[in-house]
């Protein structure tokens, strides 16, 4: 799975995706079953070879009934070069109606030598549609499958700049990330304060971002691209809810998971923050184990990670504990996150 990940991180892999999934669409979805080709006033000439054949004999037939030559040189004009072949071919057996004598004087009136000359002066018969129906050509199809084209569009951008959510231009600032909503500005220049103090002099950060979950945000889950300078996907970190107490909405976060994946690591890396409460509840502390690292979370507090080529540098910026019927400092109401992430 993660490594189908890290293919569809590629926007060529991508852009081939998507190629793939316009081709299907458009050839099996509109070509084949909305709207199908279909042909209208073909020509004699458009038709296969037993049917030509078919076609002259009827008008052999017509002949030796009504002899009218005009009426067979505007017939046999539809068949296009191929008439003084397909003339030389037919037989009693071919057209099961006429004779060989009847076949020879259609010849006869026809004149194969003065026929072969006038066919290749002939322009050549085309399957015209009439005026009218072209005119009345819907426009339905063309609407449609530009509206799939925007919509394929529009989910591509967004997924893209989802996942950029960070710049692949070395070191951000806080104006570069998403703030949440309810920092006031003075939160946030703190914190712009703190993270200039956090980033080492001597190297500049992949990625720098700030989460912020609250109480409420029961789908809680921010997770962040790591790029190369040069745009080659490294790896991801995030963090989100790793275990709840108590029960009714909304949910009671006693602890939340921080992560990092490193496409060249074997495992992804996780150590999980827990409440005061979290922290000495011995039987919360076993069933996170297989989590991760368990550490108590304190404002302030600084705690690093590292895979195989990816160092991740995590500060608690802002942590506020909620109030209500459980144990004290037992589960959060804020808890801001600073995370830088270098290569080694």
């Amino acid at each position: 799975m993660d490594r189908i990940k890290q293919i569809l991180e590629k926007p060529l892999a991508l852009v081939i995706l998507g190629g793939i999934v316009g081709c299907s669409l458009g050839l099996f979805v509109l070509g084949w079953a909305l709207w199908p080709v279909k042909w209208t006033n073909a020509a004699p000439s458009d038709l296969q070879m037993d049917y030509q054949r078919d076609y002259l004999c009827m008008v052999i037939d017509s002949y030796i009934r009504n002899q009218d030559g005009e009426l067979v040189t505007i017939r046999t004009e539809g068949l296009g070069e191929n008439a003084n072949e397909l003339l030389d071919t037919l037989t009693p057996a071919v057209c099961r109606f006429s004779s060989d004598a009847e076949i020879a004087a259609f010849k006869e009136m026809v004149g194969i030598s003065s026929m072969i000359g006038d066919m290749a002066v002939a322009p050549e018969v085309e399957a015209v549609m009439p005026e009218d129906e072209g005119k009345n050509i819907s426009l339905l199809p063309l609407a449609l499958l530009a509206l799939l084209t925007l919509v394929a569009g529009g989910i591509f951008a967004f997924l893209m700049l989802k996942k950029k959510g960070v710049s692949k231009s070395g070191a951000k600032s806080f104006r570069d990330v998403v703030i949440p909503k309810n920092f006031n500005d003075k939160d946030y220049q703190a914190q712009e304060k703190v993270s200039k103090h956090a980033v080492p002099e001597s190297m500049e950060p992949l990625a720098q971002f700030m989460t912020t979950y609250r109480q409420g945000d029961d789908l809680y889950d921010d997770s962040f691209s790591i790029d190369s300078t040069s745009g080659e996907f490294l790896g991801e970190c995030g963090v989100g809810i790793a275990e709840t107490i108590g029960v009714g909405d909304p949910k009671k976060v006693t602890a939340l998971e921080v992560w990092l994946f490193d496409k060249n690591d074997i495992q992804t890396v996780t150590k999980v923050l827990l409440s005061e409460h979290a922290n000495a509840d011995a039987a919360i502390r076993q069933r996170l184990l297989s989590k991760g690292e368990p550490i108590l979370v304190e404002p302030g507090m600084i705690f690093e990670m590292e895979t195989a080529t990816l160092k991740l540098k995590a500060k608690v910026i802002d942590m506020v504990y909620a109030r209500g019927p459980l144990p004290e400092n037992s589960y959060f109401s804020r808890l801001t996150i600073e995370v830088s992430v270098w290569g080694k």
